[in-house]
């Protein structure tokens, strides 16, 4: 017998309808942990616990466009260790949690549960250390470019995690703006807008990548440029990628680029400490 083991939130309904009128599978829903959360004045900023692990980063995948555009940047795929479970947002910061913590209101797209945009580098590092001033539960960073490109792939060697429709606002689908943040379908790890909607800035210097195996790297050392990740409204779907990558200047600001945060728990422990589980196919006979 096939058992298929089914996130609630998936959008394989027909695929198990068709299963079971096949008398093919039997859909198990796993429990769906409570994400964890940062208090803000008058909401929260969700976040989920990402299990620690080993993925293979980068892609072999060449693109070459007209403009003269080629993802040379983005390999050699090199294996990447993430030795700590951490917590990511589940969505990337919006207009309303940042005019909480700010008290102002940077972007062009005005929706408050649209993503913040217009921020530069500096911009995020000011909003993490007020963040981090006003609350002690929690010790608020960006992710890593690392962290970033193994919670968009949330356990799948796929560079989307589904059909890009159905999981990113970008320029086929976009309407040349930003959207309200959760709309599209989520990955594995239960995280919304990875790809599309705004680029997400990430901690890391710009540097090339090696074949050496990684453990938790933190990008270059120094450098001019920061990483930003995931593509946004306006972008082709090339550009819609978990291992794309782009860089900026630290005090470039754009309409389509956001954020989100990675947290720690100060204590050493959050208040829902248990990890989401990853919807898999299990076969048995």
């Amino acid at each position: 017998m096939r058992l298929l083991i089914l996130h609630p939130s998936h959008w394989s309904v027909r695929l198990v309808a068709s299963l079971l009128a096949l008398g093919l599978a039997t859909p198990i829903a796993l429990a769906e942990p409570t994400p964890d959360s940062i208090d803000l004045r008058a909401s929260r900023l969700l976040l989920v616990k990402i299990p620690h692990g080993t993925f293979r980063m980068g892609t072999d995948q060449v693109f070459t466009l007209e403009d003269g555009w080629i993802n040379d940047v983005e390999r050699p795929v090199h294996e990447v260790t993430i030795t700590k479970d951490f917590w990511m947002g589940q969505f990337p910061v919006t207009q309303r949690e940042w005019q909480e913590v700010m008290g102002n209101s940077p972007s062009y797209f005005k929706d408050p549960d649209a993503p913040v945009e217009q921020i530069s580098f500096a911009d995020a590092q000011a909003f993490l250390e007020k963040l981090n001033a006003t609350q002690r539960e929690w010790t608020v960073r960006l992710p890593t470019e690392a962290e970033w490109e193994y919670a968009a792939r949330a356990g799948t060697s796929d560079e989307i995690y589904g059909p890009l429709d159905e999981i990113a606002w970008y320029g086929s689908n976009g309407a040349r703006t930003t959207r309200r943040v959760g709309q599209k379908r989520p990955n594995a790890f239960g995280f919304y807008d990875m790809l599309g909607n705004v680029w997400q800035w990430c901690q890391d210097w710009f540097g090339p990548y090696t074949a050496e195996p990684a453990v938790d790297p933190q990008g270059a050392p120094t450098g001019e440029l920061r990483i930003t990740r995931g593509g946004c409204f306006y972008c082709d779907a090339v550009h819609e990628r978990a291992a794309r990558r782009n860089r900026d200047l630290v005090d470039h600001s754009s309409r389509s680029i956001g954020f989100r945060v990675v947290a720690t728990p100060a204590n050493g422990k959050a208040r829902n400490d248990r990890l989401r589980p990853v919807p898999r196919e299990v076969f048995s006979s």
